[in-house]
């Protein structure tokens, strides 16, 4: 049964979560409707959740933070092992590309820890092929505001917790021609 495989599994979303996802995905109308409020209230206690911590996030968690990559092609999943350079220390990165409306978007993250990946549940009813992005989430993992945590929920039932300390967000268009204007 998929409620007893959901139990094995760590969810790492606080919001949007593969449990509530599974009931709004329901075909008993009586469980899709009520996963239907609840889904609603973690649309809103999340929106409230991201405004009270909205003005603790640097610039570029905040672009984080409104970036809809919903349904966008995961490409790639890579972290960047830690190495020693000849000036300093330097932590590990991880490294996400999406293919989102005709654009590959690349999020690099500065690591402040190791990110923690749940596997797919065994009975996950929903494909695992061609993967994409559903549901992410921003928070903060310290009161102060200089460590974050960035949780993705993935299509094949997966979800990730990235702990980073700064996020790079680099954007490249896939169609030249459908990004410009001619001058005819």
């Amino acid at each position: 049964m998929i409620k007893t495989s959901l139990q094995q599994f760590n969810l790492t979303m606080r919001f949007f979560t593969p449990e509530l996802y599974l009931r709004f995905n329901s075909p008993d109308p009586s469980v899709s409707n009520k996963a239907d409020e609840d889904w609603e209230s973690a649309i809103r206690e999340y929106g409230e959740t991201l405004d009270k911590i909205r003005s603790q996030l640097p610039p570029e968690a905040g672009k984080l933070a409104d970036l809809c990559l919903h349904d966008a092609g995961l490409l790639a999943d890579e972290q960047a092992k830690e190495f020693l350079s000849p000036f300093r220390f330097s932590p590990a990165m991880e490294i996400l590309s999406v293919n989102h409306q005709g654009d590959v978007v690349v999020l690099i993250y500065q690591l402040w820890d190791r990110v923690r990946k749940s596997p797919s549940p065994s009975q996950w009813p929903f494909s695992k092929h061609r993967v994409h992005w559903l549901y992410d989430e921003i928070d903060l993992a310290s009161p102060h505001g200089s460590l974050y945590f960035h949780r993705v929920f993935l299509s094949d039932g997966r979800t990730l917790e990235i702990p980073f300390s700064s996020v790079f967000i680099h954007v490249v268009p896939l169609s030249r021609s459908a990004k410009t204007t001619g001058d005819s």
